[in-house]
């Protein structure tokens, strides 16, 4: 009994430890980060909303780096999205076991690969790549290549693991009875998938978006070997001659904060300002991990949620959570089942 308490205990210590550490970033990220407002008398507005970054010169407008980072970052969802559910959908429902089995290492791979050498590999073939193509489609107006074109594609190959596996896990994880009820209603196979199985998993599968989207925003190397590094350029110009738009070099918060943190002098607008910037980014991540979570909750087919902090334990007479589960995954699947094969 005394090594079960003094087990628990020391696993307490550990959590409390964590979560010391998580309010101790919080609270010394955001001290830096308000001193942009308070101490050098920024308004919210000129930072958030101000388009030239001219720290040495006072001028400290942060939209441009955040419409690069958005700008990135969902064009790498939305090409990365198709291509992980299609793998998903290829490893748990189509691929014989030898083609299972070869996806997990490929996957683990590209999961594995370091940052720098994607930067590096995209630096020497992506981007001259893009300028050639581009060139020929809008001669004779010129591009180095460089710019979120480049990124996203990048972004889009380190977050594609990401929201493969999570999407691979969410597919696994629904009952057969779903396959089978859908085919005996007579659905085709691709009906079955489309109709039946990816609804049903889609929860599961837009969490893994959500994580994949939080990697994107906070990628730094990759990125900054490709992007431009321009923070007063916005990533994409629409005119009213030929061609129309232009893709110009821009720069992302993270990118901006690895070239300049370490010229910044510690008592200076530019050092505050990216401190901000680095808030701004603990906010934003902040909210993934809730919108993932609340989206994760949402599945029927989830194991049961003991990560809730209740007193469910001091109620007496009512059914275990694993029973009600599996009551609710019953119900579901067959009201999933007769509605896919229906359509």
């Amino acid at each position: 009994m005394r090594n079960f308490e003094l087990s628990r205990a020391i696993f307490a210590i550990c959590a409390g430890l964590v979560i010391l550490v998580m309010v101790a970033i919080i609270i010394f990220v955001g001290s830096n980060a308000f001193q942009t407002f308070t101490h050098y008398h920024v308004s919210p507005t000129d930072f958030f909303f101000g388009h030239i970054w001219a720290p040495d010169s006072g001028y400290v407008g942060a939209l441009i780096l955040i419409v690069g980072t958005f700008s990135v970052t969902v064009l790498a969802v939305l090409l990365s999205t198709p291509l992980s559910v299609a793998v998903a959908l290829f490893v748990t429902e189509i691929a014989p076991p030898w083609a299972r089995n070869l996806m997990q290492p490929v996957l683990e791979l590209l999961t594995g690969i370091p940052s720098i050498i994607y930067g590096i590999l995209a630096l020497q073939i992506l981007v001259p790549l893009i300028a050639n193509v581009l060139d020929n489609l809008v001669m004779p107006f010129y591009t180095n290549g460089f710019g979120i074109i480049g990124a996203a594609i990048v972004l889009t190959i380190m977050i594609l693991p990401t929201i493969t596996t999570l999407s691979i896990d969410a597919l696994s994880a629904l009952p057969n009875g779903l396959r089978e009820a859908s085919l005996a209603l007579g659905a085709t196979r691709w009906q079955t998938i489309r109709k039946t199985l990816v609804p049903a998993a889609s929860s599961g599968i837009f969490t893994g978006v959500i994580l994949g989207m939080g990697r994107a925003i906070g990628e730094t190397l990759a990125v900054s070997f490709i992007i431009g590094s321009n923070a007063n350029s916005f990533p994409i110009v629409f005119q009213n001659t030929f061609p129309y738009i232009l893709l110009r070099p821009t720069s992302t918060m993270t990118v901006q904060m690895l070239f300049d943190f370490a010229e910044a002098n510690p008592h200076s607008l530019n050092y505050s300002a990216l401190w901000t910037l680095a808030f701004f980014l603990l906010v934003i991540a902040f909210l993934l991990v809730v919108a993932g979570r609340w989206i994760s909750s949402r599945s029927v087919y989830s194991s049961p949620r003991r990560n809730r902090l209740s007193l469910n334990f001091l109620r007496r007479g009512r059914p275990a959570p694993a029973a009600t589960s599996a009551v609710a995954s019953a119900s579901a699947a067959t009201q999933v089942s007769i509605e896919g094969g229906a359509n």
